[in-house]
């Protein structure tokens, strides 16, 4: 895989999505209905560290705030399931 496949893999599809709660954002992409990736700047938002306990986790973390903002950037418009 070339530099330019790797970030299309990596990037493609994605869109910036700001929480609604937090003001966060990050960049999120649907490729299903059911499946949703998201790519945090920096450091992630206060509420998955509260999630998490502060310490690390295997397990994935998830904000009902974030969660709610990309659902309604897909119900929107905004982000397309592609």
């Amino acid at each position: 895989m070339n530099s330019s496949e790797l970030q299309d893999y990596l990037a493609g599809g994605l869109t910036d999505v700001r929480c609604e709660a937090c003001g966060h954002q990050v960049r999120a992409g649907k490729r299903s209905a059911m499946q949703t990736s998201v790519q945090w700047a920096g450091r992630a938002c206060a509420r998955l560290d509260e999630e998490a306990g502060g310490r690390p986790t295997a397990l994935v973390p998830t904000c009902p705030a974030l969660r709610e903002s990309i659902d309604r950037a897909v119900r929107e418009g905004r982000l397309e399931v592609s």
